[in-house]
């Protein structure tokens, strides 16, 4: 891991994500890239010129006020000597982050997720679950109430697919790089759709990563997102693996993403990995 993309909005949410930031990029002696998205205000009455609701003056003023805050976050990272650079994008947050992201070649992402969301974040989406749609590089979300950065113990959900195998690699030697016992949970519901054999891919598995020491355990629950979360806290894990699959618009309307909906009723970290990357 090279480099590592931390993004700030200057809130208490984001201090849990910023200490498990410095916490990786020490580790892996990696460089941290600190960013802050802005996106501009903008006209609703198409006929008002854009300076009528934002002059420019104002947008120049706010960014150099973001920029100095973000300096000020990037001194104090210098001072743990981290490598860090630090830079303000204008533009949409989550899509911004992932054009940023796909730039710099980035190896993680690692975002803040606030305790309670808003009408709006539940209605639109929040940016990270925003976010996990519009990249293919891992991302890790930290909820507020996580200051203190742990992987003694990670829960990884999977579904039993043969697909999953480029994830678990990414996770093994994730998880031997932090020396984190791995749990792999399936979660069995009667109305998910059970496509493959599950003892065929067990085993599967099993022989694939012989290597590696890992438990699995399946368990029932009427609610797979859940009793994911549920499975984990029971493992007093301090983090839980996801993989996203990819969903057509449809399919998302019907059937909304797991890894979403983990995302919003989560209180540890999250780690989602794109299972087509």
């Amino acid at each position: 891991m090279k480099k590592i993309i931390i993004a700030t909005d200057f809130s208490e949410s984001s201090e849990g994500a910023l200490a498990y930031a410095t916490f990786l990029a020490k580790l892996f002696d990696a460089e941290l890239l600190l960013i802050h998205t802005y996106f501009p205000m903008v006209p609703l009455d198409a006929n008002l010129a854009y300076d009528t609701i934002a002059p420019t003056t104002i947008q120049e003023e706010m960014i150099k006020s973001f920029e100095k805050q973000l300096h000020e976050v990037e001194a104090s990272i210098k001072a743990k000597h981290i490598k860090v650079s630090a830079e303000v994008i204008v533009g949409s947050v989550s899509s911004g982050i992932a054009t940023f992201a796909k730039e710099k070649n980035a190896d993680l992402i690692i975002v803040g997720k606030t305790p309670d969301p808003s009408f709006f974040d539940r209605l639109a989406g929040s940016t990270a679950t925003n976010l996990i749609g519009n990249t293919s590089v891992p991302v890790l979300i930290v909820p507020s109430n996580s200051h203190k950065p742990s992987f003694k113990h990670i829960v990884y959900g999977t579904e039993l697919e043969s697909e999953e195998k480029n994830v678990l690699k990414q996770l093994f030697t994730f998880a031997k790089d932090l020396k984190a016992k791995v749990s792999l949970i399936k979660i069995d519901a009667d109305f998910e759709p059970d496509i493959q054999d599950d003892n065929q891919i067990l085993a599967d598995l099993s022989k694939s990563f012989a290597k590696e020491d890992f438990t699995f355990t399946a368990v029932k629950s009427s609610n797979v997102s859940e009793g994911l979360l549920e499975a984990a806290h029971t493992h007093k894990a301090d983090l839980l693996v996801v993989a996203r699959h990819h969903h057509n618009f449809l399919s998302e309307l019907v059937n909304p993403s797991k890894s979403k909906d983990i995302i919003n009723k989560t209180d540890i970290p999250v780690l989602v990995y794109d299972i087509e990357a």
